[in-house]
């Protein structure tokens, strides 16, 4: 049925009809970026001071008034988060619950208003790790509906429920419902990015579904840049996250004019709505009768949990398997932590946030489009070996190099790291779909992109609360973390040249040996990000 569905895209071409889809769809890539990289210009950690109470006063000589007493006091600060006061009675050492914050790059933060520092400090933090909860939350779910009820009611319903909570959490009065906001817009990340994925995969004739999924990866990076730029001209972050938020009713009128994915349409048994899918594009169309419905049907939330549990431990059920899943999990989770620390760490790194976050998106188009030759050439398990070990070398460099006195060679080495780490996601994502047999592959690569996110949100912890009282130790963490991940690399089988495995059963019967005819390129037609039978030689973080 796949292959008859693909025969008949290819026959149809590239009309009016399909370039709605390749216009629309990779749109939400641009879109999603500025929101997942939130935390680098809305909740940025600060410099601060301790705001002495108001009861206290004096400002020469740091002896103080109390107006209610009428007695003087002395008063120093005993650390950034406490003060003492000596007064008749002895001295008192007080907590501060308020801070000055350096308002030198942003005039207004979600940090700085919520006076997020000392014992509040992690606030800050969850601000950008409650994104990447709802991600690790979001996604089965989103991929269970998006089988049940089709792609496109999901991808209109995820759309509009983004953008309404994009601007709406901009102007939550409370901290903890602005926190609950992030979870729920990450919760609809996937549908927005791996949806919306499936959905063009569907509606394109092969041969254009890998330069189309490198297309919407490069177009993640631009999102990147154009962040910057918003950032750079909007500090105040209310009206900043507003901003970035609206363009995205310039396509929504697009969005209620793409169709329903045909592919999903016969595969559940609705013939009639695909024909009238098909004569949309002014095309004669033979009625296809599907060979089987081979999609999920879950009655119950029950039956659905149940089956997800049972899909996580089918990964772990023989040997090999085993140790493939376990390798790949280790990976997607360095990648998640590694990429989103560098992406984030702007302020850290550079003294123009802006600039830094312009550049690290700029790295990502290099990054998707020069490692598909060298992958292809070398091996997908050199390529990501060497990707690691270049990682490791420039974090372990940043370590232990100045940053003030060495700006410039810092951020040539931030760059170069980020570039590593791009094109080893993007790696890592088509390595994954070549180890894991046809039967399980879906759920190989959903689970393994799930538990990636169990990095990023340690990401923003390792760089804001680690990084506070030793600047030089996220470095150290990314860079050994890609170390280990390059050797747990070692112990997975090459693939390139490969025939891939369609069962269980084949991968522990031929194991690591060569298994018939090389693969064509990647051009091999891959179940892809929903078992869709799209290729991910294209496919990325994004």
């Amino acid at each position: 049925m796949v292959s008859q569905l693909d025969a008949l895209l290819t026959h149809l071409g590239t009309g009016r009809w399909t370039v709605l889809h390749l216009i629309t769809i990779p749109y939400f890539s641009v879109f999603l970026a500025p929101h997942s990289l939130g935390g680098a210009f809305l909740a940025p950690r600060l410099d601060y001071y301790c705001r002495v109470p108001n009861k206290y006063f004096n400002s020469t000589n740091l002896s103080f008034l109390d107006s209610e007493a009428n007695t003087s006091h002395s008063i120093t600060l005993r650390e950034e988060c406490q003060f003492r006061t000596d007064t008749q009675e002895g001295e008192v050492i007080e907590d501060c619950d308020q801070f000055d914050f350096d308002n030198s790059t942003f005039s207004s933060t979600f940090t700085s208003e919520y006076n997020l520092a000392c014992g509040r400090a992690y606030l800050q933090t969850s601000f950008q790790s409650m994104y990447m909860l709802g991600y690790f939350v979001g996604a089965p779910i989103s991929g269970y509906l998006s089988d049940k009820y089709g792609r496109k009611p999901l991808v209109m319903a995820g759309y509009i429920a983004y953008i309404l909570l994009g601007v709406g959490s901009a102007w939550l009065p409370n901290l903890f419902t602005i926190l609950a906001a992030r979870f729920l817009i990450g919760c609809l990340h996937f549908i927005n990015s791996y949806t919306t994925y499936v959905l063009l995969m569907e509606v394109i004739e092969p041969k254009l579904r890998t330069p189309v999924g490198f297309m919407e990866c490069n177009l993640w990076g631009v999102g990147m840049m154009l962040y910057g730029g918003l950032g750079y001209c909007i500090r105040e972050w209310r009206l900043l996250q507003t901003v970035m938020t609206l363009p995205g009713l310039l396509i929504l009128p697009a969005v209620w004019m793409i169709d329903e994915s045909p592919r999903w349409l016969l595969v559940n048994g609705r013939h009639e709505e695909a024909l009238q899918v098909f004569n949309k594009m002014r095309k004669l169309v033979e009625e296809q009768v599907p060979e089987s419905q081979n999609t999920h049907q879950y009655s119950s939330v029950w039956l659905f949990l149940k089956s997800v549990t049972k899909d996580a431990f089918v990964l772990l059920r023989t040997p090999r398997l085993r140790r493939i899943t376990v390798c790949i999990y280790l990976n997607f989770v360095v990648q998640g932590m590694v990429y989103f620390g560098l992406s984030l760490s702007g302020a850290n790194i550079s003294d123009d946030p802006f600039l830094y976050m312009v550049l690290s998106g700029l790295m990502e188009i290099p990054a998707y489009t020069l490692i598909v030759p060298v992958v292809q050439g070398f091996g997908r398990k050199f390529s990501l070996c060497s990707l690691y070990v270049i990682c490791t070398s420039v974090l372990l460099i940043l370590a232990v190099i100045p940053i003030a006195e060495h700006s410039t060679a810092v951020l040539v080495l931030a760059m170069a790291g980020k570039m590593a780490i791009a094109a080893g996601f993007q790696t890592v994502v088509f390595y994954a779909s070549e180890l894991f047999p046809t039967e399980i592959r879906s759920r190989g690569i959903g689970t393994s992109t799930m538990v990636s996110r169990i990095g990023s949100m340690m990401a923003p912890f390792i760089n804001d609360m680690v990084g506070a009282a030793y600047p030089w130790a996220p470095f150290v963490i990314f860079g050994l973390s890609s170390l280990l991940a390059a050797a747990v690399t070692l112990l997975l089988p090459e693939t390139r040249g490969h025939t891939l495995p369609d069962t269980v059963a084949e991968l522990e019967a031929v194991g690591d040996q060569t298994r018939g005819p090389p693969l064509m390129g990647c051009e091999r037609d891959l179940p892809g990000r929903g078992g869709d039978g799209a290729t991910l030689a294209g496919d990325c973080r994004c």
